[in-house]
This record gives C-alpha cells, structure tokens and sequence, in this order.
C-alpha cells in the first residue's frame, strides 16, 4: 500500500503542475480600442518641418510645464497608417484607457532598472519633445496629431529597421498628454 501511494504522488504532482501552469490558451488577445482619429480641421494650430513632420495641435494643454527628453511621461496614443487609417498600435486596448508610459524620450537606447529601453522612432518623439525646428513639447492635457513621414518613423525598406509592414509608411499618430512624471 505504501509503495503505491509512493508512486502515485509524484504523477499527482505532475499533474498538478500541468494544471496551474495552464494550456496557454486562456491568454487575453489584445484587442484595439482607438477612438475616432482626431479631427484636424479642428486644429488650434499646424507646423510642417523641414523634414516634413506635421504637426496638429487639436487641443491645448494646462501643464506648466513642457516635455523636455529627460521626462518620463504618460500618454494615450493611437498609431495609424496615413494611407488607410488602419490603427496597428494603441494604448486604448481591450477597451481600456489607461495611458503608456514612456521612459525613453532620448535618440539613444538607455538603460532603466538594468531593463535595455529604446527609443521612439525619431518623428514620435520629435512630436511629444519638440526642441527642433521651433517645435514646442507638450504640455500635460494637451491632445496632438503628429504626420510622420517614412525618413522619421520606421524608415525604407531597404534598410534593416524593426519596422516591418510599418517602413516606406507615412504615419499618423493621435497623442494625448496626461502627465508628465
């Protein structure tokens, strides 16, 4: 009898492991949420750069103080493709609003709490910072399209960037400001 019971608790364990690690089947799949693109006929003001980043202040904040690229900031983004505006990323997912945050507003990788952070691909970035081109940055509250030609987002396809179906693109990206942190 003991011998029995000696052999069956390890298949019990196993089984038991088995069933708190799950099938993997019952993840979330992320949905995007994104609410209607801004209207920019709406547009407080515009900006075109020499490099051909638009952008459209819809609405204008109440913070203090501008983003500068030493901040870590809180965002409600919504990523489209100009061309058919198709959203391909968002913080508003699975009908949530809860905003990213973006710890990297540099040019550079960085390191955060030994975790490697990107940076943003150069037009985002650029829309949210400002500092070129007598661009402002952000202030909190304040709502922005920014047009990102291919040379300031994921670049052609001829280079090797991480882009994908997202190089030789013009892109469009509805940002709101929450918080500057």
């Amino acid at each position: 009898m003991n011998s029995t019971i000696l052999r069956l608790v390890p298949i019990f364990l196993i089984m038991l492991l088995i069933q708190a690690c799950g099938s993997g089947n019952d993840r979330r799949q992320i949905e995007l949420t994104p609410p209607e693109p801004y209207d920019l006929t709406s547009a407080v003001s515009d900006t075109t750069t020499d490099k051909g980043l638009k952008i459209y202040i819809i609405e204008e904040g109440n913070g203090r103080s501008e983003v500068n690229f030493r901040d870590e900031v809180l965002v409600r983004y919504t990523g489209r493709k100009q061309e058919n505006g198709k959203a391909f990323d968002s913080s508003y997912r699975n009908g949530t609003t809860t905003p990213s945050r973006f710890q990297n507003l540099t040019p550079v990788p960085k390191t955060f709490s030994g975790r490697r952070i990107e940076p943003l691909i150069d037009g985002f970035r650029l829309g949210i910072v400002g500092l070129k081109n007598g661009l402002s940055g952000m202030v909190e509250g304040e709502k922005r399209t920014i047009i990102i030609p291919p040379e300031l987002g994921y670049g052609s396809s001829d280079k090797n960037n991480r882009g994908n179906q997202l190089q030789d693109k013009t892109l469009r990206f509805d940002v709101e400001l929450v918080e500057i942190l």
